[in-house]
């Protein structure tokens, strides 16, 4: 089956509302989706059409019509430099892109693309002009999006409409979300864990209000003004309402579940939103490769199990496999929602199963209730505000710099992003050099809060809490 039809059966005469903040309901949807995937993208049959949109209805509409139409979506997230945009649209062989971001300043992306029309107000490109028709399969891909690689090149994950239906299918059984729920999206649609919520909702024909404010504290009215039923974060997303607002002593009587996922929140903030919420609130485990839910705590467990991933969610295996002459083991996943690899690297993805398990690169162990543990990450990877970033790669970039000798990245104790860099030099003659590289070759989330300089070795601070110290020394300076 293909997943658009999967998610829309039955929902031409529905008129309730979708995105509560917009004119859409899901009987319009159904007739833009079968409208724009006949007219406009059945012409182009098994191409790879790009996406960089924001949450709207307008990236509902283009997302559905694409997967619909037989081709695959590649979404692209939003933030990126210009040559990190056309690294990946050259490198994927992207057909077009629609988006609501205009490239043409950019001389590289205007040579880069023949063709350029407008679709609803829409930048619509287009570069390729013939290609063989191939029918749409249940085990074709429908979905490309991207995760951090240990080189720092972007890997794209292929999804196809058998792992979108089963992970769907698997999230639906767990979390109790029904057809007059509301929620509240903070996370945008080209991180997984945000498309993955917009797919469940849409199954049960629940309706999402569309977060666009930038002030956190925004949360909190919203969450009462369109009577939100339920909301989901990152760890940095409840870790800033709990320090930066009052949203602990805010009552939403409405709110039947929350839901985090994306990295680890830490116990004590844990407990705080168990105390609020008590058993409405879900800690989840997953990963881009696993389209992307793999394991859930249940709630009334959650009190004793504050440092577990939970178990796994239907229709999922788990397995530890013992890593390399080491006392540690790699979790490995298996299931009908596992990827069916990464975009043109054959050999990366024969590396990344084994038999059969996808390796997910996380540490692992498993406690006498079969509740699984995250002992920590085999490369230098870390989540931030749900993404994943490679700080080796961003330190090799910046060593590169003329006078650089060398640079640490770390997480202050306030959750800071921190550069230090030692060198011999005034800051003056290397700060515009360092904020133009980290801006042209990295995303947003991967651009440091602060840079910090010193004339002494970064080498010697191996460890948390020295850097911590080197970072308040460096201040008072």
């Amino acid at each position: 089956m293909n997943f658009a039809d999967y998610l829309l059966k039955g929902k031409k005469r529905n008129k309730k509302k979708i995105f509560i903040n917009k004119k859409l309901n899901y009987s319009n949807l159904s007739i833009e989706v079968e409208n724009k995937s006949k007219n406009i993208f059945s012409k182009y049959k098994n191409r790879l059409i790009g996406i960089c949109l924001q949450n709207s209805p307008e990236f509902l509409v283009v997302y559905l019509s694409i997967i619909k139409s037989g081709n695959t979506a590649v979404i692209i997230e939003k933030g990126l430099s210009e040559e990190r945009y056309y690294k990946i649209l050259e490198k994927f062989k992207i057909s077009f892109l629609i988006t609501d971001y205009s490239f043409d300043k950019n001389i590289i992306l205007k040579k880069f693309f023949l063709e350029k029309r407008i679709i609803n107000n829409l930048n619509f490109y287009s570069r390729i002009k013939n290609i063989k028709f191939k029918k749409k399969e249940y085990e074709d891909v429908a979905v490309i999006l991207f995760t951090s690689g240990s080189t720092g090149e972007k890997k794209g994950v292929m999804l196809t409409h058998k792992n979108l239906i089963s992970n769907t299918n698997s999230i639906l059984k767990i979390l109790p979300i029904k057809s007059n729920d509301v929620v509240n999206l903070l996370l945008p649609a080209s991180y997984s864990y945000g498309l993955s919520i917009i797919n469940t909702h849409l199954k049960v024909e629940a309706s999402i209000y569309l977060h666009n404010s930038p002030f956190v504290g925004s949360i909190i009215q919203e969450l009462k003004k369109f009577n939100c039923t339920s909301f989901y974060g990152v760890p940095s997303t409840f870790e800033i309402l709990l320090n930066k607002t009052n949203f602990i002593n805010n009552r939403f009587p409405k709110i039947r579940y929350i839901a985090q996922a994306g990295g680890k929140l830490e116990k004590n903030y844990k407990k705080e939103l168990l105390k609020k919420f008590q058993n409405k609130f879900y800690v989840m485990y997953g990963a881009t490769e696993a389209s992307p839910r793999l394991s859930y705590v249940p709630p009334k467990m959650l009190n004793n199990k504050l440092d577990s991933i939970g178990i796994p969610l239907p229709g999922i295996k788990f397995k530890l496999f013992k890593y390399k002459k080491t006392k540690y083991f790699q979790l490995g996943v298996s299931g009908k929602n596992i990827m069916k690899g990464y975009f043109n690297d054959k050999k990366l993805t024969r590396k990344s199963f084994k038999k059969k398990y996808f390796l997910t690169g996380d540490l692992a162990s498993k406690d006498k209730e079969n509740y699984y543990h995250i002992t920590k990450r085999i490369d230098k990877t870390l989540k931030r505000y749900g993404y994943k970033i490679n700080l080796d790669i961003i330190e090799k970039t910046i060593n590169k710099i003329s006078f650089i000798i060398n640079c640490k990245l770390f997480f202050n104790e306030e959750k800071k992003l921190i550069l230090v860099v030692q060198t011999i030099k005034e800051k003056f003659l290397l700060i515009d050099k360092i904020n133009k590289i980290l801006r042209k070759e990295f995303a947003n989330y991967e651009i440091p809060d602060e840079i910090l300089f010193t004339k002494k070795p970064t080498t010697s601070f191996k460890e948390k809490i020295s850097l911590n110290e080197l970072y308040y020394k460096l201040k008072k300076i």
